[in-house]
């Protein structure tokens, strides 16, 4: 998520990280899911022909594992930051949006 005071960049840098984490997750789940079932995974889970029961565990195991992916992803991109610019998006963070901005 995006948060006060970062730039295009860095945001956009964080954004990449992981689209490209849910796409890896994605594989790596599909993998997973053949390796252990011994079938495809679910194309479309909300398909009547799919029992109830399969659709709900692979829409739970993928949305665990792509939100994991994400925030590991994004939490490291924001780690890969320079300190300096990593402790300016802290102190904006800080600032409650009541407190007045005070001017020099």
């Amino acid at each position: 998520m995006a948060e006060k005071g970062e730039g295009r960049s860095v945001r956009a840098l964080k954004e990449a990280a992981g689209l490209i984490a849910v796409l890896a997750a994605q594989k790596v789940m599909r993998v997973g899911w053949r390796r252990i079932s011994g079938k495809e995974p679910p194309a479309s889970p909300d398909d009547q022909q799919i029992p109830l029961g399969q659709a709900v565990a692979w829409t739970l195991l993928l949305g665990a594992a792509i939100a994991t992916a994400r925030m590991f992803a994004i939490r490291y991109a924001s780690y890969l930051l320079p300190r300096s610019q990593r402790q300016a998006i802290a102190a904006g963070q800080t600032k409650s949006p009541d407190t007045p901005a005070t001017s020099a």
